[in-house]
Order: structure tokens, then C-alpha cells, then sequence
């Protein structure tokens, strides 16, 4: 009798149970439950409390003992990006068609994979994971290839961004030197020589492989070098509204550039409204183009010449691959440069034609 009543308790358990035993919320219970991102103190309390009410659940056993139930791991920046937003999309479609379940770890752009970080990846029981923004993007390449090798040797892993030379995975990247040329060129057939890059952060791979790209396209066009050293301010909005000032502060209007590369389109959008605060009209008198081609581009005012590096597609050809590498088809060391795209609207003042600029 005190067996079979046992087991209708443990029956009736429920995860409100579980949070009031620990001492937890019920959110934090569920994202230690689902595999999710919880620190140290309260994934043992929930897992103590798990393990004293006696709770069995075939989905959490096999968690606890450290196996996956189907699941993979995407590490990206800052959601709220439309950029990364369109990326974890793409990833989540793909990975919910081929019946895996998605977790998400986000770390703000700045924050390299430290050694906190890499320990909890390690403990997360998932089949694989795919890596983009500042996991592969901040720290030395020495620092960088150290983590991820000690991650790789658990579960395999793709990459989305410039490739880490040592690293053998399946990495995704954009060809970001052609994004650039195709930017200045563009520039470039309507009339402009004075072109500036703006925004971005030294601690960032792509920003550097991009600042390295328009540095030798504007020597190799034999254009007039312009580069803000300050620039190097961040992704944001706010980072292009500081790069402009700074900028156009410190020349004269005869020497100031023409034309403005971004980073990418919040840069941009920064740029744009700063351009309006000191009266500067785009594109007659200053040209724009961003890169990443948001959604909100189309609807700025003028609308927003910019690259589309398919984010979204990224996303879904990632864990396309990492699946097949998981299911051991797939080849797992080889680099894939997908293609960018120029889409040109008004703000580059392709309307207006070429010009001539003094």
C-alpha cells in the first residue's frame, strides 16, 4: 500500500513542485529542464530538488545523465540585432524541420568565451552547436582556437564568420572583402573619391577583415584615404551618430568625404540621423551605405542603400550541416563562403547618376 502511494505522489509532481522546493522560479526550472542557460547554484538546487521529489521524467532523466534528446546549441549576440534575429530564425526553422529543438545562449557582443561560459557549454547536454558573433569573433585567434577546441572535443561545432585558422569545422562565412568592393565600387561609378568607412569595434574579426578590405580597395582604386581613427566606437546606432561627429568635426567641408561605408545598417541609421542634425542632405550632398540589409532599411528616409549577407540563410545552412555531421554524413572541415548581394536604393543618390565632386 505505501509503495503504490508513493507512486501516485510522484505522479502528481509538477514543476511548480519542483520550483518551490528549490527555491526557484518556475522559469529557472524549466530552462535547467530544457537544457537552457542557468547558473551553477541554481541548476544543483533544481536538480537536488528534482532528485528528492523523486520526480522521473524520461525527457529530464536523460538530461541529468548528461545525454541529448535531440537538441542543439546556438550561441549567438544580442537578439535584439535584426541581424542575429534573422539568424536564429533561419537556424530554428531548419532545425525544427529535421526534428531537433533549439537552445539559445546569448553573450553581448563585447564578451569574449571565457572560461565561465566554456564550462557551462560543456555541461549543456546537447548534440551540437552552432557558433556566431562574438564566441568566434572577440579575443585573440590563440585564445579562440584554445576554447573551441576544448568545446569541439565534446560535440561538434559550426562556425559562422571568418574562418579560425587551426580550427577544422564546417564554417560559414560571407566574403567580406567583396562586400566591400562592391560597395566602394559602386561609390566609385557615381563620381565619388572620398569615401569613409565608419563604425565597428577592433575586437571584432569580421570588423578588422572589413576595415582591412576598404583600406586596400581605396589604395588599389587610387582613391584618397580617409579612415577616422576614432571609429572604432561599436555596432550601434549611437556608434554612428559618434563616428559622423567626430568625423565631419574635424574637417572642413571642402575635405570631408562624400560618401559613408557603415559597419552596418544601425551605424548607419546612426549616421543618417546625425547627417540630418548638422544639415548635411543625403544623398545630394553625402552618400550612404550600410551593410546587412535590416529590415528597417527599405523605410528610412531616403531609403537605405545597403549589402544583404543573407543572414537568415546562414542560419539555416549551419545547422542543416551540423545536423549531417551529428548523423555522420557530413564533412567536417571545409569552409563555405556564401555570396553577398548590393542592394541599391536611394540613399547612395543612384537617381541623381554620376556626378562630379570637387
Amino acid at each position: 500500500m505505501t509503495e503504490r502511494v508513493i507512486r501516485l505522489a510522484k505522479k502528481q509532481i509538477s514543476i511548480h513542485d519542483i520550483a518551490a522546493k528549490a527555491g526557484v522560479s518556475i522559469a529557472t526550472v524549466s530552462r535547467v529542464m530544457s537544457g537552457g542557460i542557468a547558473s551553477e547554484a541554481s541548476r544543483r538546487k533544481v536538480e537536488a530538488a528534482i532528485a528528492d521529489l523523486g520526480y522521473e521524467s524520461n525527457t529530464i532523466s536523460r538530461r541529468l545523465a548528461g545525454q541529448s534528446g535531440r537538441s542543439l546549441l546556438l550561441m549567438t549576440t544580442d537578439v535584439v540585432n535584426p541581424y542575429y534575429s534573422a539568424l536564429c530564425q533561419g537556424a530554428e526553422t531548419a532545425a525544427r524541420r529535421n526534428g531537433y529543438s533549439l537552445t539559445l545562449a546569448c553573450r553581448e557582443l563585447e564578451n569574449r568565451l571565457d572560461e565561465n561560459t566554456l564550462e557551462h557549454l560543456l555541461s549543456l547536454p546537447v548534440d551540437g552547436a552552432v557558433l556566431v558573433g562574438s564566441a568566434v569573433e572577440n579575443g585573440t585567434d590563440e585564445q579562440l582556437l584554445d576554447n573551441l577546441l576544448r568545446l569541439q572535443q565534446k560535440m561538434p561545432i559550426v562556425t559562422i564568420g571568418p574562418r579560425i585558422e587551426g580550427l577544422s569545422c564546417v564554417n560559414i562565412t560571407s566574403d567580406l572583402s567583396v562586400s566591400v568592393k562592391k560597395s566602394i565600387s559602386h561609390l566609385i561609378q557615381l563620381g565619388h573619391r572620398r569615401i569613409c568607412y565608419i563604425g565597428g569595434s577592433s575586437d571584432s574579426r569580421s570588423y578588422r577583415s572589413r576595415r582591412e578590405s576598404f583600406i586596400s580597395e581605396v589604395a588599389e582604386q587610387g582613391l584618397e584615404l580617409l579612415v577616422e581613427d576614432n571609429c572604432g566606437t561599436g555596432f550601434s546606432a549611437r556608434a554612428g551618430e559618434i563616428c559622423t561627429a567626430r568625423l565631419l568635426s574635424r574637417l572642413s567641408d571642402r575635405d570631408r568625404p562624400t560618401a559613408l561605408v557603415a559597419a552596418n545598417d544601425l551605424v548607419a541609421l546612426g549616421a543618417l540621423r546625425q547627417l540630418l542634425r548638422m544639415g548635411i542632405r543625403v544623398p545630394e550632398e553625402m552618400a550612404l551605405i550600410g551593410c546587412d540589409n535590416q529590415f528597417f532599411t527599405p523605410y528610412l528616409t531616403p531609403p537605405l542603400t545597403t549589402v544583404d549577407l543573407h543572414p537568415e540563410d546562414h542560419g539555416r545552412c549551419a545547422v542543416e550541416e551540423l545536423i549531417r555531421i551529428i548523423g555522420g554524413s557530413g564533412d567536417v572541415n571545409y569552409s563555405q563562403v556564401r555570396e553577398c548581394s548590393l542592394i541599391v536604393r536611394e540613399s547612395c543618390g543612384a537617381l541623381l547618376g554620376a556626378r562630379h565632386f570637387d
